[in-house]
């Protein structure tokens, strides 16, 4: 299902996130969806952007490659291959998240950019309110939720995925 309201937000994530990438930068979407929507906004300022999901039909333009893989296998991309990792509300549906930061980090040059966008605790009665009694987002989806992380705890993995960093940036939202 994607109803009206997970179109809105995913038009709003990406809005607020789309600031954040680079221009001419090579981007990896990690849980892309079915429909590459994310990579497809910023390809044309983009010089570079490979998506990977579980549940994706092979895509491919110009700017765009997309292919299906099993999510915690490791990505078949060089090791400080791409500028921008994105982990856009994905790291939720993963039984072991830290797996997936640490490839993340793995294809991540070294001065590369990790956005990640996840509920919060308190975001998790809210989104089923929506999805099972209201029926306006996606009941799948948020069934499909095994972790909720607090600002604090994606810190802590990001910094568990062994890779250090000249700045230190924060950006919740």
């Amino acid at each position: 299902m994607n109803s009206l309201l997970d179109k809105i937000f995913r038009f709003l994530r990406t809005k607020k996130v789309i600031k954040y990438i680079p221009k001419n930068s090579i981007v990896c979407d990690i849980g892309c969806g079915e429909n590459p929507y994310f990579l497809k906004k910023i390809s044309k300022f983009i010089k570079r952007g490979v998506g990977f999901d579980l549940k994706v039909t092979e895509y491919k333009n110009s700017i765009i490659e997309v292919k299906n893989l099993k999510i915690l296998d490791q990505i078949p991309l060089e090791k400080e291959s791409v500028d921008v990792v994105t982990l856009l509300a994905v790291i939720e549906h993963l039984e072991q998240p830290q797996e997936i930061l640490n490839e993340a980090f793995r294809i991540l040059k070294n001065d590369g950019v990790l956005i990640l966008t996840t509920p919060t605790p308190l975001s998790k009665p809210i989104l089923e309110f929506l999805a099972f009694k209201m029926k306006l987002i996606d009941k799948n989806e948020i069934k499909n939720h095994k972790n909720y992380f607090w600002p604090k705890e994606i810190k802590k993995n990001v910094r568990q995925g062994r890779f250090q960093r000249k700045e230190d940036k924060e950006l919740f939202f």
